[in-house]
C-alpha cells in the first residue's frame, strides 16, 4: 500500500511531466567547441534532465517542449583524460515573437574552457618521496604532496617538449627530457646518495669569501677544484656510512694542507677557513665625494677632493685602485646606492668579485675653509677607518688630502697572517709596505661562528703582539699577551691596532656622548655620527645616537661631530671629573624635493621611505647628499631607480624634468611565454628601443627565443649581436653579458652549420665567427650568471669545440686538427661536476667523445 505523501510526491512529478508535455514545441540546437574545434561527445542537460550528446560535428539537434515564458537551463559538459574541462551552463526564456506565437528555434555555442594536466609520481623504492621539487625547464611547479605526487595544469607546452627536474636533498636528482601527453603519469624513481660539501674560505675585513683552486682528495684519491666561490661538490653513489678521509690541499695558503674524517651518508657537509700566506693589495674604489653645506656650491672642490685622494692613496702599494667609471658603472647597475654601502654592503652582489673597499668622501664649509672627511667601507657595509682634514681654501685641498692619506697608512687596521714560528718569535707577512715598524702593536683574532648570513666574519681579540723587526716581506713579533689555554700557531690572523682619537692612558676615564638630529623640537637619536678628536676619529654613534669615548678629566679637546647631511659641530671640549656625558644636536641640511611622473600617481620612495604620490608640486624635504630615489606605479611599467645628488636648495623633477616611467617589456614577455604565447613574447621584447633600460636584457631574451624556440638563426644573431654592439656591453661594463658571446657563438655556428650543403664558404665564415664569439666567452666565465653558471660553461666549450671541429671538416685545414683535438680536450677537462648524471649534458658528453674520435688520432 502506497503512503499518502509518497503518493501525492507522484502525483506532482506527474503534473510536471504532463505541463511539459503539454507545451509547444521548439527546437534547441548546441554546438559544443573547445579550443576552437567542434567537440564530439559533449553531453548535454536540459533542466537537469540528460537530453543527449553532441555528434562528430560537436552539434547536438533535438525539439523540447515547453510553454512561452518558461525559463530553460542547458548545462554543456565533457570528461577527457588528461583534461579539466569546465561545464558551460546557459539559461534562456521561451519567447514569444512579433506575430504571438512562441519561437521555435534556439541555437547557442558552447564553448567549454579547458586546462591539461600531468602526475609526476616520486618515490623511493616504491615509498612516495614528500616535498621533492619538480621544475619544468627551470621553472619550480612546486613539490609532491604526501602520495609523492604533483598535479600540474597547463594550457600548452612546447612542441619541441619540455625538461623535467625532481630533485631532493638527499637524493640523486632525476631529468628528463620529452615530449609530455596530457593525462601522463610520469613515475620517478629516487635514490639516495650521500653529498659530500667542501666549502673553503678566508676572511678579510669582516667578509668572508670563497678560496679558489683549493684541491679536493678523499682516501688519497683526487677529485677536483672548489670553484670561484670556494665550493665543491662530490657525489658518492656507493654503500652509505662509509669512512673516509677528506683532505685539502690549498697553496699560498694557510694550512697548506688540511685533513678531516667523515662519514659518507645524506649530507655532508666540509668547511675550512684559510688564511692567506702572502697579503694581497686591496682593491679600493673611491665613490663620490659630495658638498655638504645648504646654498654653497661645492662640486668643483669635492670633485678636486676626489681626483686629489684618488691621486695620493694609490701610491701605496698595498691599495690597488678601481677605476672610478668602472665602479660608477657597476654601482648603477646593480642600483647599489649610497646608504646600501654604509649599511648592508655588497658582500652578496657582483660588485664583491671586483672591489673590497669602498671610499666615501664628502666636503664642508664653515667659517675657517673647509673640512674633508673620507671614509673607508668593507664589503660588509663596516666603517673600518674614517679621517677628516682642514684646508682654508681649495688652493689647500691637495695639502689637506695628503695629511688624509698619510694619516690612513699610519693608523689603517691592516690584516695579516701569522706564516712561521720560531720558538717565542712570531713571523707577521705584514712589512714596511703597510707602516709596519718597531714597536708596532697587533691584535691576535680568533673566528667566530657567522650568525645569519655566512658571509659575515666574526673575531674577536685573543692576544697582543709587538713587532721588534720590520723588514719589506714582513715582519717579527713577541707575544706580549695571550688568553688562557691558547697559543700561536702559523695561519692565525692579526690586525695592527690603529691608534683613534681619545686618551689611552691610565688617568682616561670611559665618557658618553650623544648626538641628536633634526631641527627642533623634533630631534632624534642620531646614528652615524662620526666623533673626532684633535683631528683623529674616535668612534661612531650606534642605532641609539650614543658612542663611548675615552677621555682625560680636566683635559682641552678639539672636536668635530660629523655626518653627511646634516650640519657638522666643532667645538672645544673639556670633561671634568664625575661627568659622564654630553649631548650634542646637529641640524640637518635639507632640499626640498618637488616631482612628478608620466604617468602620474607613482608612488615615491627615498632610500625606502615613502614621500607620497606624483605630483608632489609643493615638495618634501630630503638630506643633503646623495639617496636612491625609487618610483613605482605598478601595472605593466617599470619601477624607476636611481642615486640622486640632492646638492641645492630645490630639487625639481617637474615639468620638462619630469620622470617618465618605460613599459616593463620583460614583464608583459615573461607572462607571455608562461602563457606559451611565444609570439606575444617575441613582440614584447622587440618592443624595446635602445633608449630603453632594458633594451639589453629584452634582445638577449628575444635572441634565446630565436635561437631555441624558432630556429631562426639569422635572427638570433641579428639580436645578440644588437646587444654586444653597444660599448658597455661589448667591452664587458656590465659583466652580466658575457654570456651573451656564448650565446652569439651557438648562433653562428647554428647558422653555419645549416649552409656547409648548400653554401661551404658561407659556412666557413659563419663557423669562424662562431669561434671568435666563443673564445670571448670562454676568456670570461668568471662573469657568467651564478644561476646557470655551470650551464652556460658547459655549452661555451661544448660549442667551441664543435665549431673548430666543423670548421676543420668544411676547409679541410690540416692546422685546425690540433686546435680542434685541444678543444675537445678542454671541454672533458672542464665539463661541470654538477651536471654529470644529467640526461641532456651526458647526451651532449657522449656525442663530443664521437666526434672526439674522429680526430683525435689524425695527424696535424
Amino acid at each position: 500500500m502506497i503512503r499518502h505523501g509518497v503518493r501525492y510526491g507522484i502525483a506532482a512529478a506527474a503534473a510536471l511531466l504532463l505541463a511539459a508535455c503539454s507545451g509547444q514545441q521548439v527546437q534547441l540546437e548546441i554546438k559544443a567547441r573547445m579550443e576552437g574545434q567542434p567537440v564530439a561527445g559533449a553531453t548535454v542537460t536540459v533542466d537537469g534532465q540528460e537530453f543527449g550528446v553532441t555528434d562528430g560535428t560537436g552539434v547536438l539537434a533535438k525539439p523540447i517542449r515547453r510553454n512561452a515564458g518558461a525559463e530553460v537551463e542547458v548545462l554543456v559538459s565533457k570528461e577527457l583524460s588528461g583534461h579539466h574541462i569546465k561545464p558551460w551552463k546557459t539559461t534562456f526564456l521561451i519567447k514569444l515573437g512579433k506575430d504571438g506565437k512562441v519561437v521555435d528555434r534556439y541555437s547557442f555555442e558552447a564553448d567549454l574552457a579547458v586546462t591539461r594536466y600531468f602526475t609526476v609520481a616520486v618515490n623511493e623504492g616504491g615509498t612516495p618521496v614528500t616535498d621533492a621539487t619538480v621544475k619544468l625547464n627551470d621553472k619550480e611547479l612546486g613539490k609532491t604532496d604526501a602520495k609523492g605526487e604533483l598535479v600540474h595544469e597547463y594550457t600548452t607546452l612546447p612542441a619541441k617538449g619540455v625538461t623535467l627536474t625532481v630533485s631532493k636533498s638527499g637524493y640523486a636528482a632525476w631529468q628528463k627530457s620529452a615530449a609530455v601527453q596530457a593525462g601522463e603519469r610520469l613515475q620517478v624513481a629516487l635514490a639516495r646518495r650521500a653529498v659530500l660539501t667542501v666549502t673553503a674560505s678566508s676572511d678579510e675585513y669582516g667578509v668572508r669569501a670563497g678560496v679558489p683552486g683549493v684541491a679536493v682528495s678523499v682516501d688519497g684519491r683526487p677529485l677536483g677544484k672548489t670553484d670561484d666561490r670556494g665550493n665543491y661538490t662530490y657525489t658518492y653513489d656507493g654503500a652509505p656510512g662509509r669512512r673516509a678521509q677528506v683532505a685539502l690541499s690549498a697553496p699560498g695558503y694557510l694550512p697548506t694542507e688540511w685533513k678531516t674524517a667523515v662519514v659518507l651518508e645524506g649530507q655532508v657537509s666540509v668547511q675550512r677557513a684559510f688564511a692567506p700566506a702572502t697579503p694581497r693589495p686591496i682593491r679600493v674604489g673611491v665613490h663620490r665625494f659630495v658638498g655638504n653645506t645648504p646654498g654653497a656650491d661645492l662640486k668643483d672642490v669635492a670633485s678636486q677632493a676626489e681626483s686629489a685622494v684618488t691621486a695620493h692613496l694609490f701610491k701605496a702599494s698595498v691599495f690597488r685602485e678601481v677605476p672610478v667609471a668602472d665602479l660608477e658603472s657597476e654601482v648603477k647597475r646593480l642600483k647599489v646606492g649610497i646608504d646600501r654601502i654604509a649599511t648592508k654592503g655588497w658582500q652578496d652582489t657582483p660588485l664583491r668579485r671586483t672591489v673590497d673597499m669602498i671610499v666615501l668622501g664628502s666636503v664642508a664649509r664653515d667659517d675657517k675653509g673647509l673640512i674633508i672627511e673620507a671614509k673607508f667601507y668593507t664589503a660588509s657595509g663596516s666603517l673600518v677607518w674614517s679621517q677628516i682634514a682642514r684646508a682654508r681654501d681649495a688652493g689647500a685641498i691637495n695639502s689637506a688630502v695628503r695629511e688624509v692619506v698619510a694619516n690612513v697608512m699610519e693608523r689603517f687596521p691592516f690584516e695579516g697572517t701569522v706564516v712561521a714560528v720560531d720558538g717565542e718569535r712570531y713571523r707577521l707577512n705584514l712589512g714596511r709596505p703597510y707602516r709596519v715598524g718597531r714597536g708596532t702593536e697587533f691584535a691576535l683574532l680568533a673566528a667566530d661562528a657567522a650568525k645569519g648570513d655566512s658571509r659575515q666574519a666574526r673575531s674577536r681579540e685573543v692576544g697582543r703582539l709587538r713587532v721588534n723587526r720590520a723588514e719589506d716581506a714582513g715582519a717579527w713579533a713577541e707575544l706580549e699577551n695571550i688568553g688562557k689555554s691558547r697559543t700561536v700557531t702559523p695561519g692565525d690572523r692579526v690586525v695592527r691596532r690603529g691608534h683613534q682619537g681619545g686618551d689611552g692612558d691610565d688617568s682616561a676615564s670611559s665618557v658618553t656622548l650623544s648626538a641628536k638630529g633634526g631641527l627642533a623640537p623634533d630631534l632624534t637619536p642620531l646614528p652615524g655620527v662620526n666623533i673626532y678628536l684633535n683631528g683623529d676619529w674616535a668612534g661612531t654613534t650606534g642605532a641609539d645616537g650614543r658612542a663611548e669615548v675615552r677621555l682625560r678629566p680636566g683635559k682641552n679637546y678639539d672636536i668635530v661631530l660629523y655626518r653627511h647631511g646634516y650640519q657638522q659641530v666643532t667645538d672645544r671640549l673639556r670633561m671634568d671629573k664625575g661627568q659622564g656625558g654630553k649631548e650634542f644636536v646637529l641640524p640637518v641640511n635639507n632640499a626640498v624635493f618637488r616631482v612628478d611622473s608620466e604617468p602620474s600617481r607613482a608612488a615615491v620612495l627615498v632610500d625606502g621611505d615613502a614621500l607620497g604620490k606624483t605630483p608632489l608640486l609643493d615638495g618634501k624635504p630630503v638630506s643633503l647628499g646623495f639617496h636612491t630615489v625609487k618610483l613605482t606605479v605598478g601595472e605593466d611599467y617599470r619601477d624607476w631607480e636611481e642615486v640622486v645628488e640632492f646638492d641645492k636648495k630645490v630639487e625639481d623633477r617637474t615639468g620638462e624634468r619630469r620622470i617618465v616611467l618605460h613599459k616593463d617589456y620583460l614583464k608583459i614577455g615573461e607572462r607571455a611565454a608562461q602563457q606559451g604565447d611565444t609570439n606575444a613574447a617575441i613582440q614584447a621584447y622587440a618592443s624595446t628601443d635602445k633608449t630603453h633600460p632594458d633594451y639589453s636584457e629584452a634582445h638577449a631574451r628575444l635572441g634565446q627565443i630565436y635561437l631555441d624556440d624558432k630556429n631562426d638563426y639569422e635572427a638570433a644573431v641579428r639580436e645578440f649581436e644588437s646587444v654586444l654592439m653597444l660599448p658597455q656591453n661589448k667591452d664587458l661594463i656590465y659583466k652580466q653579458f658575457a654570456v651573451a658571446f656564448t650565446n652569439l657563438g651557438h648562433a653562428y655556428y647554428e647558422k653555419g652549420n645549416r649552409l656547409v650543403d648548400r653554401d661551404r664558404e658561407g659556412a666557413a665564415q659563419a663557423l669562424a665567427k662562431a669561434v671568435q664569439n666563443l673564445q670571448v666567452a670562454k676568456q670570461n666565465t668568471r662573469f657568467f650568471p651564478t644561476a646557470h653558471h655551470d650551464e652556460a660553461l658547459h655549452d661555451t666549450y661544448y660549442y667551441l669545440a664543435l665549431a673548430y671541429h666543423k670548421l676543420y671538416l668544411v676547409t679541410g685545414k690540416a692546422s685546425l686538427v690540433a686546435t680542434a683535438d685541444l678543444a675537445w680536450r678542454e671541454y672533458f677537462d672542464f665539463f661541470p661536476k654538477r651536471l654529470e648524471g644529467n640526461p641532456t649534458f651526458e647526451q651532449s658528453r657522449a656525442g663530443a667523445r664521437k666526434y672526439w674520435d674522429q680526430i683525435k688520432d689524425q695527424p696535424s
